[in-house]
């Protein structure tokens, strides 16, 4: 089973960015994701930037992908898709919009560059043969599927998977900004107020309970998603890569324990506990064993399979 890191979802300044990749070439991963997810007016990285950060990456023995906006709603959203599409690395797409961009646009792409990310919708088998048909080998599951529908789609279809397996899970992306909202103001009056919040914006209940994250254009869960203590049940069903969402502190060791997890050096349980201070506000995995997504179950507590 191969370890992925993900694009970075927040924003954060090109310095840091610049470290955080150099720092990822030497981490135990075997795939890391490149690109913009959330939003175009980000001043992160330079596709120039991406491209040679992706090439070293490669230097170092990692696969490389670059990822796509998962909402493309005008035409500066939809060049920069055009322009990451042109990079010579596969593509992640994760708006619908990308497959005909590849198709029209970049004939270079064969069938093993693309990748349905985790934000195209597929759920079930017909929708993966669909992308099939599309030229798609990889699939990354969305983070609410639960155990028994990723087994069933992986049974059915026989296609490369990967699962989101920690990180603060990306619910919904909107046109609107919430982080401007906060601060009184709209998406075409951007403040670039997002850099001030790496890991998102907390929000809570009116009793202080963490209900969601809120970054840019994206809501995200407010607890840490987890699959650390899963990972065996995972590689039983057929899953082929799990994916290290990166946060502003705390990658390395992240990777590190479910390095440890994939060589079977440390338990369910210990790798929970390693992990902990890396997530404050604590952890769920409740989508996977088919409950609320917000509810954290024990690995022994598996749901019997409907299939």
């Amino acid at each position: 089973m191969k370890l992925t890191l993900g694009p970075v979802l927040f924003d954060w300044k090109k310095e840091e960015l610049l470290r955080f990749y150099d720092e990822a070439a030497d981490m135990p991963v075997d795939r890391v994701y490149l690109g913009e997810v959330v939003c175009v007016k980000k001043k992160g990285l330079s596709v120039k930037e991406i491209e040679e950060i992706g090439k070293k990456l490669e230097r170092a023995g990692k696969e490389v992908a670059i990822s796509s906006l998962a909402v493309i709603s005008n035409e500066e959203e939809l060049q920069l898709a055009r322009d990451m599409a042109a990079l010579p690395f596969p593509i992640e797409a994760n708006d619908m919009s990308v497959f005909n961009i590849l198709t029209t646009h970049n004939s270079r792409l064969t069938t093993h560059d693309i990748i349905a990310g985790p934000h195209i919708t597929t759920y079930n088998v017909p929708s993966i043969q669909f992308l099939q048909g599309l030229g798609v080998e990889r699939v990354v599951f969305p983070v609410e599927l639960s155990r028994d529908s990723v087994s069933y789609c992986i049974q059915n279809t026989g296609i490369d998977t990967e699962v989101f397996a920690h990180g603060k899970a990306p619910l919904a992306f909107s046109w609107r900004c919430y982080t401007s909202r906060a601060y009184g103001l709209n998406k075409s009056n951007c403040q670039y107020h997002c850099k001030q919040h790496p890991d998102g914006m907390l929000l809570k209940t009116i009793d202080g309970e963490p209900t969601f994250t809120i970054n840019g254009t994206s809501v995200l869960s407010a607890l840490t998603y987890t699959l650390v203590e899963v990972i065996e049940d995972l590689q039983t069903i057929g899953v082929h890569a799990l994916r290290i969402s990166p946060q502003y502190r705390h990658t390395k060791k992240i990777v590190d324990v479910f390095k440890k997890r994939l060589d079977g050096t440390i338990g369910p349980e210990e790798g929970l506990a390693m992990l902990k201070e890396t997530s404050p506000q604590g952890f769920c995995n409740g989508w996977y064993f088919g409950k609320a997504g917000k509810e954290y179950m024990q690995s022994t507590v598996l749901v019997p399979s409907i299939i």
